[in-house]
C-alpha cells in the first residue's frame, strides 16, 4: 500500500515540480548566503575565498549538497517517465523560468568568476592577459583570486569578461551578476537552438526541457557562471551547421569555440577528415584557408608570442590532479607510508603519459574508422565528436572539474542515434557535481568525490558495452 502511494507521488508531475522547486529555493538561499558571506569576509581581509566555508563539514555545505541531490533525484525521475508533450518553446520557458531565475540569483561558490572579471579589467586597461599574469595587475578583484597565471581563456571569452568588468568599478557584485545575466541568456539561446534542430523528433519538447532545466547546467553554467555555456553555444552551432551541410560555417564555429576555450580544437581534425571522405575539396580548401587566416590574425593581435599561445593550454594545472582516476590513484598512494613523494609523482607522471597516449590512439582509430566507414553521415560525425570528448574527460584529464563534462550535454541532446552516449554523458554530467568542492585534497571526502565523479559513468560504459557484445 505504501509502495503504491509512493509510486503515485513520484508519477505526479505537480508534486515532482514542487519538490524540485523547493529544493532549488533552498539551494539558491544557501548558495547566496555562503557566497555573499565569503565575498565580504575576503573583502575585509578574511580567509582565502576557496577555503571558507567549503572546506570540511558545515551545515551550509550540507544544505547545498542535500538540496542539489533532491533536485537531481526529481529530475531523473521526471526523465525516466518520459512523458510526451507538444509544448511550444514559450511554454517550455514558462515552465523553466523559476529554475532559471533561482540559478541567476544564486551567488557563485567558485572563484573563477572573479578571475574572469579580473582578466576583463586588465583588457579594459589595455593590458594583454596572455602576456601578463593576473598578479601583475591590481584591481578590487585581486583579493578573490586563486589563480595568478596568464589567461587560459580565448579572446572571445575575454570580450565577454571585459563587457562584464565595466560594472566592476561600481561594484564587483554588479560585475558578477552582469556576467551571470549573459550566462542565463546564452543558456536559454542554447535550448532554443536545440529546439530548432530537433524539429523532426517526437521527443522534441522533452529534449529541450531536459536541457533547459538540467540541474548540472543550472548549477555550473548559470549559478557558478562558468564560461562553458559559451562553448556549448558554439558546439550547438557547429552541429547545426553539420546537419545543414554548411561545412565552412562549421569550421568557423570550431574556431570561435577555440577562441572561447581550447577544447573545441580537438574537433577540427574530425571535421576535416569528414570533408576528405566526402570529397568536398572546395569546402576543405576554404576551411584550411580560413583556419590559416584566423591563426594569422590571432597571432598578430592577442597571441603574438609562443608563450602567449602556450597560456591557452592551462599550464598552471599541468601537475595537478582532482576528481579523476589519476587523483584516486594519488590518494591511494598516499595511504602507503613507504611510498615516497618522488615515487608517487613518478607513478602519476607515467599514468598521465599513458592515458594521453591511449586517448591519442583512440582518437586516431576514430579518425581512421570514420574515413573507411561506408555510411559516414553527419550524424555519425557528431557521435565521433561526442565519444572523443567524453573519453578525453573521463580517462585522460587529471584535473577534472565538475563543470567540464557539461559540454557533453548539447551533444547528447543532438545525438539521436546514440542512446549509449546519451546515457553515459548524462550520468557523467550529473555525478561529478553532487559533492560540493574541488575534490583535489587527500582526505576521505576527496576520495569519495573522485569515486562519485568517474566510477559511475565508467561502470555504465563498460556494462553497456558488454551488454551490446552479448
Amino acid at each position: 500500500m505504501n509502495n503504491m502511494m509512493l509510486n503515485n507521488y513520484l508519477k505526479n508531475q505537480k508534486i515532482l515540480y514542487a519538490a524540485a522547486l523547493a529544493a532549488s529555493i533552498i539551494f539558491c538561499i544557501a548558495m547566496t548566503s555562503m557566497g555573499i558571506t565569503k565575498f565580504y569576509s575576503v573583502s575585509q581581509g578574511g580567509e582565502n575565498y576557496n577555503d571558507f566555508p567549503t572546506s570540511g563539514f558545515s551545515v551550509i555545505r550540507l544544505l547545498i549538497n542535500g538540496s542539489y541531490l533532491i533536485a537531481t533525484f526529481t529530475y531523473i525521475i521526471w526523465l525516466i517517465q518520459k512523458r510526451q508533450t507538444t509544448s511550444s518553446f514559450r511554454d517550455i520557458c514558462k515552465y523553466a523560468i523559476p529554475f532559471l531565475a533561482l540559478a541567476l540569483i544564486a551567488y557563485p561558490v567558485s572563484s573563477d568568476i572573479y578571475l574572469y572579471l579580473h582578466y576583463g579589467a586588465m583588457t579594459l586597461h589595455k593590458i594583454n592577459p596572455y602576456l601578463n599574469s593576473a598578479d601583475n595587475f591590481v584591481s578590487n578583484l585581486s583579493p578573490f583570486l586563486h589563480w595568478q597565471a596568464t589567461s587560459t581563456y580565448g579572446p572571445v571569452s575575454i570580450f565577454f569578461f571585459a563587457l562584464s568588468a565595466v560594472a566592476v568599478t561600481i561594484s564587483p557584485l554588479l560585475g558578477v551578476y552582469l556576467f551571470k545575466i549573459i550566462c542565463v541568456l546564452v543558456h536559454t539561446l542554447n535550448a532554443y537552438l536545440i529546439w530548432r534542430l530537433v524539429t523532426n523528433s517526437e521527443h522534441r519538447s522533452l529534449i529541450t526541457m531536459a536541457y533547459l532545466i538540467n540541474p548540472m547546467l543550472l548549477n555550473e553554467q548559470i549559478a557558478n557562471a562558468h564560461l562553458d555555456v559559451l562553448v556549448a553555444n558554439t558546439l550547438i552551432v557547429l552541429i547545426g551547421c553539420l546537419y545543414h551541410r554548411r561545412y565552412i560555417s562549421a569550421v568557423l564555429a570550431i574556431w570561435v569555440g577555440f577562441l572561447v576555450k581550447t577544447l573545441p580544437i580537438i574537433w577540427l581534425p574530425l571535421v576535416l577528415a569528414f570533408l576528405c571522405k566526402q570529397r568536398r575539396w572546395r569546402d576543405l580548401a576554404a576551411s584550411v584557408l580560413l583556419s590559416l587566416l584566423i591563426i594569422a590574425v590571432i597571432t598578430s593581435t592577442f597571441l603574438p608570442t609562443v608563450s602567449a599561445w602556450r597560456s591557452l593550454l592551462n599550464p598552471g594545472v599541468s601537475g595537478a590532479t582532482a576528481r579523476s582516476f589519476h587523483h584516486l590513484i594519488s590518494i591511494c598512494l598516499s595511504f602507503f607510508p613507504n611510498v615516497s613523494f618522488e615515487t608517487s609523482q613518478s607513478v602519476l607522471s607515467f599514468l598521465k603519459q599513458l592515458t594521453y597516449l591511449s586517448w591519442i590512439a583512440f582518437y586516431t582509430w576514430t579518425l581512421i574508422k570514420s574515413y573507411f566507414r561506408p555510411n559516414n553521415a553527419e550524424i555519425n560525425l557528431v557521435s565521433d565528436i561526442g565519444w572523443t570528448t567524453l573519453t578525453l574527460f573521463l580517462f585522460a584529464t587529471p584535473w577534472l572539474m565538475p563543470w567540464y563534462p557539461s559540454i557533453l550535454l548539447p551533444m547528447a541532446a543532438l545525438s539521436i542515434n546514440s542512446p549509449n552516449f546519451v546515457l553515459t554523458s548524462l550520468t557523467f554530467c550529473l555525478s561529478p557535481s553532487i559533492i560540493l568542492g574541488a575534490g583535489s585534497g587527500k582526505q576521505l571526502i576527496s576520495l569519495i568525490t573522485g569515486f562519485v565523479s568517474v566510477v559511475p559513468p565508467t561502470a555504465l560504459l563498460i556494462f553497456r558495452r558488454k551488454k551490446a557484445l552479448f
